[in-house]
């Protein structure tokens, strides 16, 4: 992987906090990583001929719920004296809920983060963002994930966008999120990465090459610019500017021996 500047810059930071856990012989955590910072991580236990097999002896990983995509890293000491637990790390969750669900909008993510942002918080400092519609179908309600001593902040948001809202703390772990999905139905000549992608963002396989070879495609949280790639079935896809994606391989082909595949898109 050919870091640039910026990139080198996270890379010395995140080997200085693999140090200081050694140092310390105590876990170091993490903030809220991008997919682009884990393959960093990756990179870094790579080039210390660390295999993937073994890397959970080195690094525990967790976002605050399963399938998280934005989550922190725990850097373990070698001679770790203790076992770091799901509940052991610094993340909160807050629950904001519409006032009046009657004549709330209808709220994205977009202003979800764009309310978080604005009142000073960084990026690197937040989880996802999961938005569940209610029971009644017409009103919507975020749970943010970030930084534990970051909660009380979120607590004093009275609005997203024109909709009052109440917020409060609740533990991330317990919840039930069950991801919701877009079925995208489509057939593949074969199942390289670049035909897979081709349909899931609506493209020509030619442009999607772009895609894949600037470093914007991920298969299962991994960097990937190989457009020939094989994509196996239940495989995540998160693929920038255009969202995440599992690839679901149905059991037959057709007469032209082309593969009928289900794109479930995260909504």
């Amino acid at each position: 992987m050919d870091l640039t500047k910026e990139e080198q810059i996270i890379y010395a930071h995140f080997e200085d906090m693999y140090n200081l856990a050694n140092k310390r012989s105590m876990p170091v955590f993490s903030n809220f990583l991008s997919l682009n910072e884990m393959e960093i991580i990756y990179n870094l236990f790579e080039n210390k001929n660390i295999s993937k097999n073994i890397l959970k002896d080195y690094v525990n990983i967790f976002g605050g719920y399963n399938d998280a995509e934005r989550k922190m890293v725990c850097f373990l000491p070698d001679n770790r004296y203790q076992e770091v637990r799901e509940e052991d790390f610094p993340i909160g969750c807050v629950r904001i809920t519409p006032v009046n669900k009657k004549f709330c909008d209808v709220l994205s993510h977009r202003d979800f983060l764009g309310t978080v942002m604005s009142i000073g918080i960084e990026r690197n400092q937040i989880g996802d963002i999961v938005i569940k519609k209610d029971d009644d179908k017409k009103s919507y309600t975020g749970y943010i994930f970030c930084c534990i001593d970051k909660v009380p902040l979120f607590l004093d948001i009275t609005k997203v966008r024109h909709t009052s809202v109440i917020t409060e703390s609740v533990d991330g772990t317990n919840l039930s999120l069950t991801q919701e999905y877009k079925d995208i139905l489509g057939s593949v000549p074969s199942m390289r990465l670049d035909a897979i992608t081709a349909v899931a963002v609506k493209m020509s396989r030619s442009r999607c090459l772009s895609l894949i070879k600037d470093g914007n495609v991920y298969i299962n949280g991994r960097i990937c610019t190989q457009n020939s790639k094989i994509v196996c079935d239940s495989d995540i896809l998160s693929i920038r500017g255009y969202g995440k994606y599992k690839v679901k391989m149905q059991q037959y082909v057709t007469k032209k021996g082309r593969y009928h595949i289900t794109i479930q898109q995260y909504i």
